[in-house]
């Protein structure tokens, strides 16, 4: 189990979107999702290629398929595959529900199928993700974490 490698889950494609790292973006693009200039942009890009090296999470930035602007930013940090715990933040932008659906169908997915997560800590999730979540065998607690048993 704890031999899976973050950097090994790019990229994800869906009907919609393409999901990517960071580091794999245009420099500008990155800087106008996060509202950064680019010092700071170039700092965090290498700061997320530092985290899904030494496996401690992943971060993807989320792009329409027919546009060349990003989307969505998912952050998976202070990851412990041996306790099958997380941290998760999504940022969207423009999106429409089916879309925030469509990336959230995928993440559960991912978290739940793929990594086996049990537990993820959550911060002002988007009501839709954690409907998702909670329809899926995930239940709320403390409205800080989600928890699979």
């Amino acid at each position: 189990m704890t031999n899976q490698k973050m950097r090994d889950y790019r990229p994800f494609i869906t009907n919609n979107f393409c999901w990517d790292f960071p580091s794999r973006f245009n420099l500008k693009e990155v800087s106008e999702f996060l509202d950064e200039d680019i010092d700071p942009t170039t700092e965090y890009i290498s700061n997320t290629a530092k985290v899904i090296m030494k496996n401690d999470g992943i971060y993807w930035f989320i792009q329409k398929k027919d546009a060349k602007q990003i989307s969505a930013l998912i952050s998976l940090s202070d990851l412990d595959l041996e306790k099958h715990s997380a941290a998760l933040m999504i940022t969207f932008k423009g999106l429409t529900d089916d879309e925030k659906k469509e990336i959230s169908d995928r993440l559960l997915i991912f978290l739940r199928d793929q990594i086996l997560l049990t537990d993820i800590e959550i911060n002002d999730l988007d009501h839709l993700v954690q409907e998702n979540f909670t329809n899926n065998g995930y239940t709320i607690f403390n409205k800080k974490l989600l928890k699979r048993s």
